[in-house]
């Protein structure tokens, strides 16, 4: 009899078999998914933690060398372990390698030639923390090629290299600290017609306003240091329009404003930063050229504009009272100065100015706002630079004119030469498209800045600071030119346009290495870009951190509670930066004025 066949598992399932034998089967049901795994390696064998403090008996010396080989994380991490690791990885000298790589080093690498020949083979070029002047006039630890046999090379020894590279950083991500200084509180009556004017300077923020006068405030502190009214006479009001500052002495602790206003009129006043005193230097009698809507102030240089398109260069000097005049363009201007007296009333001792003279003066009938004045030191001149925009055919362009100012060996320098260069003509959308909507309507606006924006295609804030001319449009875009000047020619590269921003564009301002800022008019949009020698240019939205952001070792940072709300009905109509902070211009429904401080460090 043959032998009978032994069901399968997959058969047996099917003929109900008694629990015992299902019991024996069901470690053969399961179906096998993939394949057994390898037996686990044995780990690498560890040697256990030592038993004692081995750190505490290695000197800050040895520790220095062992965290040199670390990167900036590993740093970071290391710190909060004890006081003294913390103390160590503070060291300067650690960060500054790192710094050096990662903000110097790609910024020098678009250098034409770094890479190659003697730049390359060469171990004198490295970075200094050297505290010099630059074009825009300002100081600052900006670095620079030393010879490490010069006498500035210990100079960066000095430099606290964390702190910038945090500051930098901060300044890559957009990460900031935000607080609001009130600047103007709520009034029963209407509004002012009138801004407050700032200007942002090294740490320092200078206002001006009919009501409060002039103020400079510590943006550390975010208190007035100084104030000082602006009125001539008690029984005269005079609103301020535009406002400049010249820095050349900023290093000893001096700080010169002029303001302009709006009968023509300028004055000049000094603040000592060590002292927290602003004192009268000069203030101009009369003007017979209307508003001033802008003006540039280099000691002993001023220009400025009126909103009649009169454009005047000013040199204060000696006694000597008898004007020159070099008129560049087709109509002469009058002599504003002739009225102009010497303050009263002010101790100014031996700091007073003289009457300034007029060294040319010009006309312009086809210009219109915006413009930007800027004057900047050569090596053996001064270069005063008007940016203004003008119409063309079937729309807009903008045009540069420099006006070279040379010793001529006289009693007063001379303007020897005029350059101007301009763009292409800009088609608008009304040559294009043209509709009863396009014919910009009166504008209500409260400030002298704010009838920029009356004309809907052409630029609505224009900022020069050599080499680049920065524009912004009603289109919530930049356009950004490269100027290039010689001692007998000056040109205008094509505009560059810059996107980034959801909303219309307020205000705008560049420093000569190519960094900007700008801020939407509603809303808190606030973008930094990095434009040097880069083509199509990119931004980074400043977002302050809040109350459970990312914390550092100092902390968390948080907001002002002031500053949590955003009112989509608050202007914001003003910016400005220095290397540390952003300060925007606030303006609330109500009238109130505050301004934004966005600290980075």
């Amino acid at each position: 009899m043959p032998a009978k066949r032994r069901l399968s598992p997959s058969e047996g399932d099917d003929d109900g078999g008694d629990d015992d034998d299902d019991g024996d089967r069901l470690p053969a049901k399961r179906h096998r998914v993939s394949e057994p795994s390898p037996p686990a390696e044995p780990r690498a064998w560890s040697p256990p933690p030592p038993s004692h403090d081995v750190l505490s008996a290695l000197s800050d010396e040895l520790l220095v060398r062992i965290l040199a080989y670390m990167d900036e994380r590993t740093l970071l991490c290391v710190s909060p372990v004890s006081k003294r690791l913390h103390r160590i990885t503070a060291d300067s000298q650690l960060w500054r390698p790192h710094y050096y790589r990662r903000f110097i080093l790609p910024r020098a690498h678009r250098i034409p030639g770094f890479r190659a020949g003697a730049a390359r083979s060469s171990s004198r070029l490295r970075y200094s923390g050297q505290k010099s002047v630059w074009a825009d006039g300002g100081w600052g630890r900006r670095g620079g090629p030393v010879d490490p046999g010069g006498t500035t090379a210990s100079i960066c020894d000095g430099v606290d290299w964390k702190k910038q590279y945090r500051l930098r950083h901060n300044w890559a991500r957009g990460r900031c600290a935000l607080e609001e200084v009130p600047v103007r509180e709520v009034e029963r009556s209407p509004p002012p017609e009138w801004q407050t004017l700032v200007k942002v300077v090294d740490g320092l923020a200078v206002t001006a306003d009919g009501e409060s006068g002039l103020r400079a405030w510590d943006l550390k502190t975010r208190k007035i240091t100084a104030q000082t009214s602006l009125e001539m006479d008690e029984s005269v009001f005079i609103q301020p329009t535009c406002l400049a500052a010249d820095d050349q002495r900023l290093a000893s602790g001096i700080l010169d404003v002029s303001c302009g206003f709006e009968d023509g009129t300028f004055g000049v006043w000094r603040l000592d930063v060590n002292q927290g005193k602003l004192t009268l230097l000069f203030r101009q009698a009369k003007s017979y050229f209307g508003e001033l809507v802008a003006i540039a102030y280099g000691h002993p240089y001023v220009l400025m504009a009126t909103r009649l398109g009169f454009i005047s260069l000013y040199m204060f000097e000696g006694s000597d009272d008898s004007p020159q005049h070099h008129d560049t363009a087709s109509t002469e201007a009058p002599r504003p100065t002739d009225n102009a007296k010497a303050p009263q009333g002010t101790d100014t001792g031996d700091a007073r100015l003289p009457q300034p003279r007029q060294l040319t003066s010009l006309k312009s009938h086809s210009t219109r706002v915006p413009l930007a004045l800027s004057i900047r030191r050569m090596a053996a001149s001064a270069v005063a630079s008007i940016a203004y925009t003008f119409d063309a055919a079937g729309g807009w362009a903008i045009g540069i004119q420099d006006l070279d100012i040379k010793p001529s060996g006289l009693s007063s320098p001379d303007v020897v030469s005029s350059r101007v260069a301009y763009t292409l003509p800009t088609q608008t959308r009304k040559s294009t498209t043209p509709s009863p909507e396009s014919t910009p309507t009166g504008s209500g606006a409260r400030s002298p800045r704010c009838v920029f924006e009356s004309d809907e295609d052409g630029p609505t804030r224009l900022c020069y600071s050599h080499p680049y001319l920065l524009a912004t449009l009603p289109d919530n875009t930049l356009v950004l030119h490269l100027c290039t000047s010689t001692a007998t020619s000056l040109s205008i590269s094509p505009g560059i346009r810059l996107w980034g921003h959801t909303s219309g564009i307020s205000d705008a301002e560049i420093t000569p290495r190519g960094k900007a800022v700008s801020v939407s008019t509603r809303g808190d949009e606030i973008r930094v870009w990095e434009l040097e020698g880069r083509v199509g240019g990119s931004s980074v939205e400043v977002r302050p951190r809040q109350l459970g952001d990312d914390v550092d070792e100092d902390g968390p940072r948080e907001r002002s509670p002031g500053s949590k709300q955003v009112d989509s009905e608050d202007r914001r109509n003003w910016v400005g930066f220095d290397d540390e902070m952003v300060v925007v211009l606030k303006e609330a429904r109500d009238g109130r004025e505050s301004l934004m401080v966005y600290d980075f460090t």
